[in-house]
C-alpha cells in the first residue's frame, strides 16, 4: 500500500458524503481523515492497476464514485465504488476512450470521448451506451441538475470557449450568459445545485483559486475564499456544496459548505505539520514573475529553482510532495511561473509560442541571478530542478550560464522540439504544432536550443532521471544525451544517470517512486555520490 501524499499529475480525488476521500492513482485508495485533517486510515481498493484511472463522483444511492480506466485494447472499463473499504463492482466495458462524466436522471451517466468529438449516455444498469440528443455540433456537456433538467455546456463561439446553460428538452436553445463568460481567470465549472439555479465554479488567477457562485436566474456572482486551491471535483446536494481543497501545507482534503449561498470563506484549515509556502512576485526582464517560495532564500543551506512541465501549465498554491520533502531537508524552493505559464493572461502564456527557450529562458536566467544576489556571502549557488518541459528548460539555463548554478536534477527531458516531434506520440506532436515547438531560436549567445549541440556547455554536476516506459517523452532522448555528455570529456562534469525500469512519465511516483525521490533529494542536498 502506498503512503498518503504520493500524488502526481495523474491523480484524481472525490469526497464521499461521510467525509472520506477516494483517490485514484495506479489503482484506488480510500482515505479516512481525522477532524484536524490528519489521516486515520488508508485502504487500497482492488481495481486493476494502470495509469490514468479517473474518478467521477457518484450520483445515485450507494455509489460514492465511478472509476474509469482505458485498457490497452482501446476500451474503457468502469467500476462502481461504494465509498467503503470493499471491492469495487465492475459495471461496464465500453468501446472507445472516455473521460469525465455527468449524471443525468435514472442512473444514466453522460460521458465524453477523449477527443471531445462525441458525448454518449452510459446506462449503468446494463452497461449500454447511446447518443445524447439535443446538443449542437461542437457543444460539450459539462454539468447537469438531473431533477431540474438544467444542463451546463461549453462551445467555441468566434474562437473562444464559452459556457452555456440550457434545458434538457430536445428543442431547447443554449444561452451563453455574458456575465458568466466575462469572469477573469481560468474558470472551471464544478457543480450545479439540485434546483439547477446556482452554478459553482473554480476561478484561478495566478497561483490561487477561489470558489465563485453564479446565479443563472439573476445573472449575478459572489465569491467564497478557499484559502488554498480547489481541485476540479465537487458535488452539490441537500447537505451542501462538497469541495476538495489543497494548500502547500494541506494534502487534498474534503470540505463541505452547508450553506454556500451565504458563506464567505472555507473553514477548517489549521496546522497540519507540513511546511508552509508563500507567493512572491519577482521582477523579470519582461514583467513580474510570480513564484511559490518555501524556506529562507538567503540563509538556507541550498536553494533550488524548480521549473514546471508543460509548457502550458503553472505551479499553484497546492500540496506538492517533492517540495515538502525538499523543505524538510532544509532546501529552500522557488517555483516560478515564468513566461509561457498559464493563469496570467494571453500575452504571458503566448510569449513562447514559436519560441521555446526564449522569453521563458530569459526569465529563468534572471531569477537565477536574483537568487544568487540574495544569498548570504559564501553560500552555495542556486540549483536547478525541472521535469518534462521544465527539464529541457533547466538544461538550457545550465548551458546558457554554466557558472550561475551549483548543480541540476532533471526528470524526463527532451532534446529539442524538432527531435520530440520526430520521436514523440501523436498527442505531443499536436501540442508542438499548436505551440510552434518545432520553430528554432538561434542567437549569438546560445545558438539553437538543441541539447545535443549544447552538451559541451553542461559543465555542472547533473542528475538525469527517466522512466524507461515513458509514453510522452521517449527514454531514448535521455540515453542520447547521456552518450553525448560522456563524449564531451569535461573533467568537471559529474553525470549521474538513473533510468527507472517500468516507470512512466513521472518516475518520482511510479513503482519505486519513493526510492527515486530519495536519490533526487540526496543529490540536491549533497551532490553526486562517488
Amino acid at each position: 500500500m502506498r503512503p498518503w501524499g504520493d500524488e502526481n499529475a495523474w491523480s484524481s480525488a472525490v469526497p464521499t458524503d461521510d467525509g472520506n476521500l477516494l483517490l485514484a492513482r495506479a489503482g484506488i485508495l480510500l482515505v479516512v481523515p481525522e477532524a484536524d485533517g490528519t489521516v486515520a486510515a488508508v485502504h487500497e481498493l482492488a481495481v486493476a492497476p494502470g495509469e490514468n484511472v479517473r474518478l467521477v463522483a457518484g450520483g445515485t444511492p450507494g455509489t460514492a464514485a465511478l472509476a474509469f480506466r482505458t485498457t490497452s485494447t482501446g476500451r474503457t472499463t468502469v467500476w462502481r465504488l461504494s465509498g467503503r473499504a470493499e471491492t469495487p463492482e465492475r459495471v461496464a466495458d465500453v468501446p472507445g476512450e472516455f473521460t469525465g462524466g455527468v449524471w443525468l436522471d435514472g442512473g444514466l451517466l453522460a460521458v465524453a470521448s477523449s477527443d471531445g468529438a462525441r458525448t454518449v449516455v452510459l446506462n449503468l444498469s446494463d452497461g449500454t451506451v447511446r447518443p445524447l440528443p439535443g446538443l449542437s455540433p461542437g457543444e460539450h456537456l459539462l454539468l447537469a441538475a438531473p431533477q431540474a433538467g438544467t444542463l451546463i455546456t461549453a462551445q467555441k463561439r468566434e474562437g473562444v470557449l464559452r459556457l452555456g446553460s440550457r434545458r434538457r428538452d430536445h428543442d431547447a436553445l443554449t444561452v451563453f450568459p455574458g456575465r458568466l463568460n466575462a469572469v477573469e481567470g481560468t474558470v472551471v465549472p464544478l457543480a450545479l445545485d439540485p434546483s439547477g439555479r446556482h452554478l459553482a465554479l473554480s476561478v484561478t488567477r495566478g497561483v490561487r483559486s477561489t470558489a465563485l457562485l453564479y446565479d443563472l436566474v439573476e445573472d449575478s456572482t459572489r465569491e467564497i475564499e478557499p484559502a488554498g486551491v480547489l481541485l476540479p471535483v465537487a458535488h452539490w446536494n441537500a447537505a451542501g456544496l462538497h469541495l476538495v481543497r489543497s494548500a502547500p501545507d494541506l494534502p487534498p482534503q474534503p470540505v463541505t459548505v452547508p450553506d454556500p449561498l451565504t458563506a464567505t470563506a472555507l473553514t477548517g484549515h489549521g496546522r497540519t505539520g507540513w511546511s508552509p509556502a508563500r507567493s512572491r512576485s519577482f521582477t523579470g526582464p519582461g514583467g513580474p514573475v510570480e513564484a511559490i517560495v518555501y524556506g529562507d532564500l538567503a540563509h538556507a543551506g541550498h536553494v533550488v529553482l524548480a521549473l514546471h512541465g508543460g509548457p502550458e501549465a503553472a505551479w499553484r498554491l497546492t500540496f506538492d510532495p517533492l517540495f515538502q520533502r525538499l523543505a524538510a531537508d532544509g532546501i529552500a524552493v522557488v517555483a516560478p511561473n515564468q513566461r509561457g505559464s498559464t493563469g496570467y493572461g494571453a500575452a504571458h502564456r503566448d510569449a513562447i509560442r514559436g519560441a521555446w527557450g526564449g522569453a521563458d529562458l530569459a526569465d529563468v536566467i534572471h531569477l537565477g541571478r536574483t537568487l544568487a544576489a540574495e544569498r548570504v556571502s559564501g553560500s552555495c549557488p542556486p540549483m536547478l530542478y525541472g521535469a518534462s518541459y521544465g527539464a529541457y528548460l533547466a538544461l538550457l539555463a545550465a548551458a546558457a550560464e554554466p557558472g550561475l548554478w551549483s548543480r541540476a536534477a532533471v526528470v524526463a527531458p527532451f532534446l529539442s522540439g524538432r527531435a520530440l516531434y520526430e520521436d514523440g506520440p501523436e498527442s505531443v506532436r499536436r501540442m508542438l504544432d499548436r505551440l510552434g515547438g518545432q520553430e528554432e531560436i538561434v542567437d549569438d549567445h546560445l545558438g539553437s536550443r538543441d541539447l545535443l549541440r549544447l552538451a559541451d556547455r553542461l559543465r555542472l554536476p547533473l542528475l538525469l532521471v527517466h522512466g524507461d516506459q515513458d509514453p510522452i517523452i521517449p527514454v531514448s532522448h535521455s540515453r542520447r544525451l547521456r552518450e553525448r555528455l560522456a563524449r564531451t570529456g569535461h573533467r568537471d562534469t559529474a553525470l549521474t544517470y538513473l533510468e527507472v525500469p517500468g516507470a512512466g512519465h513521472d518516475p518520482l511516483t511510479d513503482h519505486e517512486g519513493h526510492a527515486v525521490l530519495e536519490q533526487l533529494v540526496a543529490f540536491l542536498r549533497v551532490g553526486p555520490r562517488p
